[in-house]
Formats: C-alpha cells, sequence, structure tokens
C-alpha cells in the first residue's frame, strides 16, 4: 500500500477499484440490495491483498543490494516503513471507533431493526474493555477469535496485513533457502494443512483475520510479481494455486469468490506484463493501462486507505437516520442502494483526502525521519 511512485502506476487504478469495491459493496448489503460481484465486497480485500504481496515482492527484490535480506537492519527498515504506514491512520480511527462505539452500535441496530437479514452482534462496537483497545493497539487482535472482528471498523484485514508485514521478510528468507516458488507453493501447502489439523482455530474466526487463512492470496501475489520480473507464464500458473488453496481450505463454497480470485491474478498479469512495442497484445491492453493511469484513477489510488478504513464510520450512520427520517425503506432496493451512494461516496471521499493529506502523508514522513539515521549509516 506504498504511497510512492516507485512501481507500476497502474497499480494505483487497481487500489482504487479496490477501496471503492468495498464501500459500494457494504451499501448494497446493509440497504438489503443484491448485486452480483457489487455486494461482495471480500473480493475487493482479495484485491488489496494481492497488490500487498505483489508490491512487498517487488519492492523487497529490488532493495535487494542496498538492503540484503539476511540483514537484521533490513527487516528493522522494512517493519519501521510499514508500521508507519498503517498505523497513523488506524490508531486515529480506531480511537474514535472505541469511544462512539455504543453510538455506532446503536446505528447498526437501526438497520438491522429495517432488514433483519442485515443483523450482526452490535454488542461488538460497544467494547471498551482493556483487552479490546491492547489487543487492537498491539495488532494482536487478528489472531485472536474474540477479537478479531470487534469494532465497527472494517479492521480484520489490518490486523491480517500487520501479521504479513511480520512474516515476510522471514518467508523471503525461506526462498533463499529453498527457492522461491518452492518455498512459496510449500507455505501454501502448509496453510492449507493447518486448516484441518487446526480445524477449530480456523472455523473459530467470524471473518478471516487470522493470516493462515488468507496467506495463500498474499503468496499468489508475490508469485506473480516474480512472473512478471522473469517474464514467465510459469509463474502465473503458480501464482493460480492461491485460488486453488483458497478450495483446500473450505472455502470452495463461495464459488464467485474463488472465480474472481483466478479473475483478477490472470487479469492483472495481462496488465503489468511488458509486450514488444506496437505488438497486438500491446494494442489490446493500451486502453485498460490508460484507464488505470488516468489522474482520476492514480488519485483513488492515493485515497484507497484512507477510504477502505473510513467508509463505515459515515455509511452506517448515513444509512440509520436516513431510514430513520426519510422514507428511504419505501424505495426499492436498487433506488435506496443509489440515493445512500450519492450521498455517502462524496461524504467519503472528501473526508478520505484529508485524511490522505493530515495523517498517511505526514505518518509516512515521521517514518522516514526515524530511518534516516539507520540508513545514513548503512550508506556512510
Amino acid at each position: 500500500m506504498s504511497a510512492t511512485r516507485g512501481w507500476s502506476t497502474e497499480l494505483e487504478g487497481l487500489r482504487g477499484i479496490a477501496s471503492l469495491w468495498v464501500l459500494v459493496g457494504h451499501i448494497s448489503l446493509l440497504v438489503h440490495c443484491h448485486i452480483t460481484l457489487i455486494s461482495s465486497p471480500g473480493i475487493g480485500v482479495d484485491l488489496f491483498i494481492l497488490l500487498s504481496g505483489y508490491l512487498m515482492a517487488k519492492n523487497y527484490v529490488e532493495r535487494q543490494q542496498k538492503e540484503p535480506w539476511r540483514s537484521a537492519e533490513t527487516i528493522k527498515t522494512f517493519w519501521i516503513r510499514r508500521f508507519f504506514r498503517i498505523a497513523p491512520l488506524y490508531y486515529l480511527l480506531l480511537i474514535i471507533a472505541l469511544i462512539y462505539g455504543p453510538w455506532f452500535g446503536e446505528m447498526r441496530d437501526t438497520i438491522a431493526h429495517f432488514y433483519s437479514g442485515t443483523a450482526t452482534e452490535s454488542s461488538r462496537y460497544t467494547d471498551q474493555s482493556l483487552a479490546n483497545i491492547l489487543t487492537h493497539f498491539s495488532f494482536l487482535f487478528g489472531l485472536l477469535p474474540e477479537y478479531g472482528f470487534n469494532t465497527v471498523l472494517p479492521d480484520w484485514s489490518i490486523g491480517l496485513e500487520m501479521q504479513f508485514y511480520l512474516l515476510f521478510p522471514f518467508i523471503m528468507l525461506v526462498t533463499l533457502r529453498f527457492g522461491y516458488a518452492a518455498s512459496l507453493i510449500g507455505i501454501m501447502a502448509l496453510c492449507c494443512a493447518g486448516r484441518y489439523v487446526l480445524a477449530d482455530y480456523y472455523e473459530a474466526f467470524e471473518m478471516p483475520s487470522m493470516i493462515l487463512i488468507k496467506l495463500n492470496m498474499f503468496l499468489s501475489g508475490m508469485l506473480l510479481a516474480e512472473a512478471i520480473r522473469r517474464k514467465s507464464l510459469l509463474y502465473v500458473a503458480y501464482a493460480l494455486l492461491g485460488p486453488v488453496a483458497s478450495v483446500a481450505m473450505g472455502l470452495g463454497a463461495i464459488k464467485l469468490q474463488v472465480i474472481m480470485e483466478v479473475l483478477m491474478i490472470v487479469g492483472m498479469a495481462a496488465i503489468l506484463w511488458q509486450y514488444p512495442q506496437g505488438s497486438m497484445r500491446a494494442q489490446l491492453i493500451a486502453l485498460p493501462r490508460k484507464l488505470l493511469n488516468n489522474r482520476l484513477s492514480t488519485w483513488l489510488g492515493d485515497v484507497s486507505f484512507s477510504v477502505y478504513l473510513l467508509h463505515l464510520l459515515i455509511v452506517i450512520p448515513l444509512i440509520a437516520l436516513l431510514l430513520n427520517h426519510t422514507d428511504l425503506e419505501l424505495k426499492s432496493d436498487l433506488m435506496r442502494f443509489m440515493i445512500v451512494c450519492v450521498f455517502a461516496i462524496p461524504v467519503t471521499y472528501a473526508l478520505a483526502s484529508l485524511l490522505y493529506k493530515y495523517v498517511e502523508k505526514p505518518g509516512i514522513q515521521i517514518g522516514k525521519r526515524v530511518l534516516k539515521p539507520k540508513l545514513a549509516d548503512q550508506t556512510s
């Protein structure tokens, strides 16, 4: 989720699509309007996961001359970079979610009153216990079923991301010892085995916030990065083992999600592949690349993390207030969805732009200042 431009700019557009997908997906679910694909925000999260695995591997490989993988300083530098990319915005919105949790719980109950099929345990929004606070500030909540899905934020995936960051340098060290493809495919197999050896633990999570449940998709992104680097269709085939692992872990029932995982991997490969200039394939992919590279797509990518983390703080109370004070419930499913989108999308993106400018970017700069002495020592 780096905000830098040191990578394929098409990925900015893909990040923007992923965050918008999650936003409108949650709106459709909360107003009880089923729209194929749109009403599956988990697929948008899978796209984020693929992008994260791709970017981590690509950047780590490209920096290995200056930042050797076996160096403890490299690992610390990696962790510091990632922490300051994620934590400042997360902590700010987490504090809001915890303080106003009871109010968000009331808003969520209001929505469930009108549409019982959308009901959830709103009590999880109101948990202001020390244990819930500490596990969330330490990012340990993703490993604990009781706390893995226990605020109004969609932060189960943030805990998942931080677990991946923790493991990633060690995964790269394993690839040095056993080979890139063999290591990542082997780790996928271990995740699948864990699904059955530790069945109760896997099944205890309401959302897949524990790393072993979703590590296969991060690894697919890493294999895809190597496929692009090597220009290897074989590695694209290896990346497709991620969705196979999803099926093996019992996610095959979610057929649409697994199919979309395959299509996202193939689509990313097609967009990122380097084609001979002037070839038919280059001409065919030119339009999708142009759409993902324009100024709007770049902006959507810039604010994507803020949009993702913020949107439920806007969408849930907005829907509840509209249901209480307007005739929204009398509208058709599609009309309800469109009305909420008209209000929610501009507000969410306006606030996300402010958060990106005044929280995310300063957070990244703080991380750079923390690293500056370390980087100076490495280059001296």
